[in-house]
């Protein structure tokens, strides 16, 4: 198996080889998003949890990092300025930016999903141009010489794929994950406005 992949990337020319880099490249870039965001929406979730359970106990959450803590801080921030009435679009406009903190990168799953089989498909009509270009070259039309040349045109579509497969999982799965994490912070809005009304009581005695 080893020698196929060795033997086709001699064989293709430059436009195949850079098909071939871009499609491993966007591949690092798919895998680190995947890794990073694995970690970073499981710690959101955990820090999210203990703020959740702080506010219901009635303590001090600010020193927890998470989103629904950087919410509470921007309405704290603003308690003084902004009526109980545009308080919730205080803290709606807080939520639109955490959300877009949650969602960053996965749109570049998205992308990275679409476009590899499309430059893998890309790679295998030039691989196939070339191999026609040389059969008609060498004058041969024999099933071996066109055989050798599809398997190694082919390459680029199994790569594009290899690439698209895991993002587009990766892209789906984060996906549901934030939207489960943001309709769970907003069932939780009602607490951080109570918070913030005895937070503002507590300042004014």
């Amino acid at each position: 198996m080893g020698n196929i992949w060795v033997s086709a990337w001699k064989q293709f020319d430059i436009a195949g080889k850079f098909i071939i880099i871009v499609l491993v490249l966007l591949s690092f870039q798919s895998w680190y998003i995947i890794l990073e965001k694995f970690f970073y929406l499981r710690q959101v979730e955990k820090r999210n949890r203990m703020f959740e359970s702080l506010i219901k106990k009635g303590k001090n959450p600010k020193l927890i990092k998470c989103p629904l803590s950087s919410i509470l801080n921007y309405g704290i921030e603003l308690r003084d300025e902004a009526e109980d009435k545009s308080l919730d679009m205080y803290l709606e406009k807080a939520f639109i930016i955490e959300q877009g903190k949650l969602e960053r990168q996965i749109t570049a799953l998205g992308t990275i999903a679409t476009i590899s089989p499309f430059l893998g498909l890309w790679g295998t009509v030039w691989g196939l141009f070339i191999s026609f270009q040389n059969m008609v070259a060498s004058g041969s039309s024999s099933v071996g010489v066109v055989a050798g040349g599809v398997s190694i045109a082919l390459v680029t579509t199994i790569v594009g794929l290899a690439v698209a497969i895991p993002a587009a999982i990766g892209h789906n799965y984060y996906r549901e994950k934030v939207v489960n994490i943001l309709e769970r912070m907003e069932f939780f809005f009602p607490y951080i406005l109570h918070y913030l009304k005895s937070f503002s009581d507590r300042t004014d005695n």
